[in-house]
């Protein structure tokens, strides 16, 4: 008994010990530039019976030809120190790299670096080790990264100076600088001890990011429904209405057309989804249908209807999340425990929240039309600025039916500090009357021009001398052209429709691939929406639970026009 029990420990102590594979011949892939005759050498066997091995095979095999060449190690006993601490995963049929990376939140390449073997691709049945992720993410507590604004006078070479870190470091966490370093970009930058930001450095918060790491083993059951109208319109009139920008069929068409190709680019990664659409046909009457008609138990989320007012019934008649996919002033006031607004719309305190952030003792003039419906918004303004620490004075401009007096501008803009001009109004009159007194004062003066949005108000004021007033405003949405994932997702528009997607196509996308990879990539609805913030190709999403539980999306964009005529994100 004691000898059983010496021979076990030693056993337990010592390096295990294990047979090589016990396989006579094992596969080989030929590199470049080898032939049968020098592989013959290496594996100490004649050319003739290594060609008898491989008889469809000729002298110079053509690289990454896979042949049969004799197992060196067979009949050996190796010694293999097993001090693996991970886990192993035995790859299943339709199994791929990728989508393994992707469920244990690794890297192909940490994959490939653990697992020799996948050199000659994966197989079915195949055994490899997976890391464990306290040993890759140990050190992130560390790491920090900065949010780097590209402006005038960057290049590449200045950045790997001033931040120290090389050209391939840059390259790496930013792949689309191999298409060029481009005003307003933004370039992730990690940040070493002792370095100190400046302007257009911005601390980033990875934990506050959402990653996307979807669960291949979930099937996703997805209901959209939009207003069709597929009984009302012929095809004549179905044409037709589509050269209208406007109309309910154009909107709903082209979401539905964004929407696809979201679905389809989570299709081709791996993940499960089930689809059923449903025509609403704008009427209360068919919506109610739907809802009698289906059981939409093991339905994971609606998208739709288009229609707030629908969108919030229907959040009451089923025990499903619904995702209200754009905005409405209605909800403000229309609220349920799952439904989700998808579009955020106070731009005026997201504004006004990063003033207050960059704000050092300028002078703030507000301008206003005077009407009553902008009163409210004016008066939250004043409010908010006045909170700012040392301010001074908050002073308020008055169109007179759309005039303003120049003499008022004069009386009110200072040449000892910066000025902050923020204009209140969306009507046009008095944004243009704004504008034409500014044009006087921009080259004497230092002027910054803010608005809570660029709407249709600015439509006839010329961006160049928006740049030149340094214009800010909050925006839902911004396309960043030079974007390698907007390219890709335009291109691929382009050749399934024939034509350049319109704003709703790509809120279709936006809004339907955001809200599928959080739900493939987290167990429950409410951790999904909870998981961080996400930028797809015109919008960004963060959602914060508000008043009835519902889920509402609060990210917005700041964006600044400068005298280069090119976008800046500055949020």
């Amino acid at each position: 008994m004691r000898i059983i029990k010496f021979v076990f420990s030693i056993l337990m102590l010592c390096t295990i010990t294990l047979v090589a594979q016990q396989k006579k011949y094992v596969p080989y892939t030929v590199q470049k530039g080898e032939t049968i005759k020098s592989i013959a050498k290496v594996y100490k066997i004649s050319r003739r019976d290594l060609m008898k091995l491989n008889p469809d095979v000729g002298r110079k095999p053509k690289a990454n030809t896979v042949i049969i060449v004799p197992n060196i190690n067979y009949g050996k006993i190796i010694e293999v120190k097993d001090d693996f601490k991970g886990e192993y995963h035995i790859v299943k049929p339709k199994e791929t790299l990728y989508g393994i990376s992707k469920k244990n939140n690794v890297t192909i390449e940490e994959l490939k670096a653990l697992n020799p073997q996948l050199a000659t691709g994966l197989k079915i049945g195949m055994k490899i080790k997976i890391p464990i992720q306290e040993e890759i993410n140990k050190d992130l507590t560390e790491v920090t990264y900065v949010l780097h604004t590209v402006v005038k006078d960057d290049t590449v070479y200045n950045l790997t100076k001033r931040f120290e870190v090389t050209e391939d470091e840059l390259l790496k966490l930013n792949p689309t600088l191999k298409e060029g370093l481009k005003l307003g970009m933004v370039l992730k930058i990690r940040l070493k001890e002792g370095l100190e930001l400046t302007e257009g450095d911005e601390l980033l918060d990875e934990s506050s990011l959402f990653v996307e790491n979807l669960n291949f083993n979930k099937t996703l059951n997805v209901a959209i429904m939009l207003p069709y109208q597929i009984d009302k319109y012929t095809d004549s009139t179905r044409a037709r209405s589509f050269g209208n920008n406007n109309s309910i069929l154009s909107i709903a068409t082209d979401f539905h057309m964004g929407a696809e190709i979201a679905i389809d680019s989570l299709k081709r990664k791996g993940l499960k989804i089930n689809v059923s659409y449903f025509d609403t046909e704008k009427s209360n009457y068919k919506l109610k249908t739907i809802v009698d008609k289906n059981d939409f138990r093991a339905t994971d989320v609606i998208i739709g209807p288009l229609f707030y007012e629908k969108a919030h019934w229907l959040s009451k008649q089923v025990d499903v999340p619904v995702i209200a996919p754009v905005y409405s002033k209605k909800q403000k006031d229309l609220s349920g425990s799952n439904l989700v607004k998808s579009d955020s719309n106070d731009l005026e305190s997201i504004l006004l929240d990063y003033m207050k952030k960059i704000y050092a003792g300028e002078n703030v003039i507000i301008i206003n039309d005077g009407k009553a419906d902008s009163q409210s918004n004016l008066w939250k303004a004043v409010s908010t600025l006045k909170s700012f620490d040392s301010i001074q004075n908050v002073s308020v401009i008055k169109s007179n039916d759309g005039y303003i007096n120049n003499s008022n501008f004069a009386e009110k803009l200072s040449l000892d500090s910066n000025n902050w001009i923020f204009l209140i109004s969306d009507e046009n009159v008095t944004t243009a009357a704004a504008i034409n007194n500014l044009k006087g004062f921009k080259e004497e003066y230092n002027i910054t021009l803010f608005s809570v949005n660029k709407g249709k108000n600015f439509d006839t004021i010329d961006n160049s001398f928006l740049g030149q007033l340094n214009f800010i405003f909050a925006s839902k949405d911004f396309i960043n052209v030079e974007d390698a994932n907007v390219k890709r997702f335009y291109s691929h528009f382009r050749s399934e429709n024939n034509s350049n997607p319109s704003k709703f196509a790509v809120r279709g996308f936006d809004v339907t691939y955001d809200v599928l990879a959080r739900l493939a990539s987290k167990e429950s609805f409410e951790e999904a929406l909870k998981a961080g913030k996400s930028s797809r190709i015109s919008s960004k999403f963060n959602y914060s639970k508000k008043q009835f539980g519902s889920f509402e999306n609060n990210a917005v964009y700041i964006v600044h026009y400068n005298s280069d005529l090119s976008s800046i994100i500055l949020k």
